[in-house]
């Protein structure tokens, strides 16, 4: 690459750079709910900041957003589906939350099949690169990619619908493949276990090291193992845990719409503690 391409190049990265952080979410959501990790639920529950995308990963996440709309235009236009990629009440995603807004998941759509059944289905898209794709092809997603099949699992439960059709796109050649998953019960007990376990306050990590492969890969890997000093905020405390309301109850008896003397930053806790 010559140098005026390369600064073209280090000028569109430098432009991701500059663009504000992302507040992080706080709550529970889908897209992360088929965690092993007590510590990064009880993390993403309260809000601790994510690791900041970078501009390659940045790239990815918009080019899946694109083409999650060019499928359900496909699904629509070709295939002659129904399909409802937006709440007509709202204007935006399929939206469900449980505890007040602690628990949230967002749906790609929602779609009727046309087989006589007015059952409606949960639409779940992804795209994937060569190997994971055909691993789904091969496998299908439970065993190619169980964090999907559990976000599918707790769109259904949380929607409650009994079925979701997951469509994936390879991003190599642009085939497409499909599969209906039925709602799984064992599995979505095993789930609810573990958000349950966070919702009461446990946090254990899943890894002993910081290298582990699971922690590598995981936004709040920075929280966990080295924790920023945070603005002090009922959420960040340790004596705080969340209401049926989506607000913060204080185990001390404080007023939790303000910050005590008493106020310290959680901290997860280790591997077996």
């Amino acid at each position: 690459m010559d140098d005026l391409a390369a600064k073209i190049i280090a000028d569109i990265d430098t432009g991701y750079l500059r663009e504000p952080k992302d507040t992080a979410r706080d709550y529970i959501g889908a897209s992360m709910a088929g965690t092993d990790c007590i510590a990064e639920l009880q993390l993403s529950l309260r809000g601790f900041p994510s690791v900041t995308p970078d501009p390659r990963l940045k790239r990815i996440f918009f080019a899946g957003h694109r083409i999650e709309d060019w499928v359900v235009y496909d699904l629509k236009k070709r295939a002659d589906l129904r399909v409802w990629e937006k709440d007509d009440t709202t204007g935006r995603q399929h939206r469900r939350e449980w505890l007040g807004g602690h628990i949230v998941c967002h749906a790609d759509g929602l779609v009727n099949f046309e087989d006589g059944s007015d059952d409606l289905a949960i639409l779940e898209i992804k795209s994937m690169n060569d190997a994971r794709f055909k691993q789904f092809e091969k496998h299908g997603i439970k065993s190619a990619n169980r964090k999907y099949y559990r976000q599918a699992t707790m769109m259904m439960a949380m929607f409650a619908i009994s079925r979701t059709l997951f469509v994936a796109y390879n991003k190599n050649d642009s085939q497409l493949h499909a599969e209906i998953i039925p709602f799984d019960e064992e599995e979505w007990g095993e789930m609810f276990i573990k958000i349950q376990s966070a919702i009461d306050g446990h946090s254990e990590r899943v890894a002993s090291t910081p290298n582990d492969w699971r922690c590598k890969s995981c936004f709040k890997r920075e929280a966990c193992w080295q924790p920023p000093v945070l603005p002090p905020e009922c959420r960040f405390c340790i004596h705080s845990k969340p209401s049926e309301d989506g607000t913060w109850l204080c185990s001390k008896g404080k007023d939790a719409s303000e910050v005590c003397n008493e106020y310290t930053q959680f901290q997860v806790s280790p591997k077996g503690g």
